[in-house]
């Protein structure tokens, strides 16, 4: 007996010290993955510094634009014998697809003292083509070297400019961890708008009304690209290039909006004088070159929040008819290995909890993907260090971390939080107030509204109910717009329907071919009707190049 008792003691103390060894293997365990998480932590505030820079998108945008500028520089100085900033301003036009026209890799087939021997060559004898007057379309072999090159420029360049623009928008308009902030200034604009509805006077409500646009996105970006163009408007103004402000104007937003349909002329002086193209002032190439550089992102800026302000509006009743339409058994099926995850089993368990469902409707409206969703969930397991199933301030915001400044604003996302979460316990408490004939009502209720919803999505996608798509709406607008064009050129340029749809296009489109011009209009002289008005009486046309000017009329 004594035995048996010394026996179950000794196993007894046995698992005590097991059970004490594996508590410290738990707690060994824990404080590793502690230290892991806390060198990540530190490994993340090192990468926003600049010392990191090397690590962030925006920085390899920037030495690609770089390397690719400088290549451009030295093709075309050593090629075409043009100066650094003429060559500046030729690869920057072209690259970023402005196509002002002017120079033309052309010209280097009728330039006398080129120096290099091998571009020589392929200007003479055989390498030329035959001119218009000779039925052809002039250039030469040298000219056709230089244009496969600034294909591949253009290629090369307009890739890079996407990417930067991409990024910058992305940083703008949702920067990683900024959906907070994000909040705060929807909440904050509520809260202005009920300043502004409980305010008795105009001129308060003039004031919260610019602090409302000051907040939004696309009011920044219209602010900024419109304080960009009147800086070309100035500089077509007061430089020698002597334009009108309308001219001024036209060559700001042909530049910014890549359409390129005025370009600098090769005049300069006091009074201004014609010139070659390697004695006008190398600053006019240099502002131009500038001037697009900066002017193109913040018009792709521009477009891209008002672009996303219009498809919102658009797709609203889409969400709204998303969120309320029926659940179908095969989305059922995924839903239910959604949520926490568990040992569900083959068929899940047959239930949806808030969890499911929320994370369900995001997928449906195309605000997440399912890998994001499983990233996140490992994320929460690495987090959960205890495996209690819930995270606890001190696993959240470990210790020895950078702390952040509570943002001014903090106030009107949780006080907007805590309103919905009342709503969300009102709602709770009166349902559990209903007896049952009232709750299987409402239930009554919610599916009929799902099943109307979802008949209703059902006809939307067909070809009666098109007029309701979203891209029937914008072949809409599109239309009416190049409707209006066409009408416009051919009753004031009195160009015929087809070269109206032509120019219409090519120029509200951004596309910028050189030919035809609107200033050709005032050598016609079979113009009639109101814009013979603005050509022809004393004092319409404009100092022609001959003589110094830019040439054109009112009209």
């Amino acid at each position: 007996m004594v035995q048996v008792l010394g026996v179950m003691a000794h196993g007894l103390k046995f698992e005590d010290q097991l059970g004490e060894h594996g508590d410290q293997l738990q707690v060994e365990t824990d404080n590793e993955r502690l230290r892991k998480q806390h060198q990540n932590l530190l490994e993340q505030e090192l990468d926003k510094s600049w010392k990191r820079s090397y690590k962030k998108p925006w920085f390899w945008c920037v030495v690609a634009f770089i390397v690719w500028t400088f290549a451009g520089i030295a093709w075309y100085a050593l090629w075409h014998e043009w100066g650094f900033l003429l060559a500046f301003y030729y690869h920057l036009q072209a690259g970023l697809s402005i196509g002002f026209g002017f120079p033309t890799e052309d010209d280097i087939c009728y330039k006398e003292d080129i120096a290099s021997s091998t571009v020589r060559y392929y200007t003479e004898g055989k390498f030329r083509w035959p001119s218009p007057a000779e039925g052809g379309r002039g250039g030469c072999q040298a000219a056709d070297i230089s244009k496969a090159v600034t294909v591949i420029f253009v290629l090369v360049g307009s890739s890079i400019i996407a990417s930067a623009i991409g990024v910058i928008a992305q940083a703008l308009t949702a920067p990683a961890g900024g959906w907070y902030k994000t909040l705060i200034a929807e909440e904050k604009i509520k809260h202005l708008s009920q300043l502004a509805a409980e305010s008795p006077g105009i001129a308060d409500d003039v004031v919260i009304f610019l602090k409302i646009l000051s907040l939004k996105s696309w009011f920044q970006a219209l602010v900024c690209i419109t304080g960009w163009v009147a800086v070309g408007i100035l500089y077509g103004m007061l430089s020698e290039q002597q334009m009108t402000f309308i001219t001024s104007f036209y060559y700001s937003v042909s530049s910014v909006s890549t359409a390129g349909l005025e370009s600098p002329k090769t005049i300069q002086g006091n009074p201004s004088i014609p010139v070659l193209i390697e004695e006008l002032n190398p600053g006019h190439w240099a502002f131009s070159g500038i001037y697009v550089l900066i002017g193109v992102p913040l018009y792709g800026w521009a477009l891209s929040a008002l672009a996303s302000g219009y498809v919102a509006w658009v797709t609203v009743e889409d969400a709204d008819n998303t969120l309320h339409e029926q659940i179908t058994e095969d989305e059922f099926q995924i839903m239910d290995y959604l949520g926490y995850p568990s040992a569900k089993g083959a068929g899940g368990d047959g239930e949806i909890d808030m969890f499911e469902f929320v994370e369900c409707q995001l997928l449906r409206l195309n605000l997440v993907s399912v890998s994001h969703l499983m990233q996140i969930k490992m994320r929460f397991i690495d987090l959960d260090i205890d495996d209690s199933g819930t995270i606890d301030k001190d696993e959240l915001i470990l210790p020895g971390g950078v702390e952040q400044p509570a943002h001014p604003g903090m106030s009107y996302a949780l006080d907007a939080l805590k309103s919905i979460h009342h709503e969300i316990e009102d709602m709770r408490d009166a349902r559990s107030k209903l007896t049952t004939e009232e709750k299987t009502r409402l239930n009554d209720e919610s599916q009929a509204l799902a099943k109307e919803k979802t008949s209703e999505a059902a006809l939307n996608k067909t070809w009666g109910r098109f007029y309701r798509q979203a891209w029937f709406k914008c072949f809409c607008v599109f239309a009416i717009w190049v409707m209006t064009a066409c009408i416009f050129y051919t009753q004031w340029q009195q160009w015929g329907f087809w070269q109206s749809l032509y120019y219409s296009i090519q120029a509200g489109m951004s596309v910028g071919f050189p030919l035809p011009t609107e200033d050709e209009m005032c050598a016609k002289s079979t113009i009639v009707g109101r814009a013979a008005t603005f050509i022809y009486p004393e004092g319409q046309q404009y100092t022609p190049f001959e003589q110094g000017g830019r040439g054109g009329c009112v009209a």
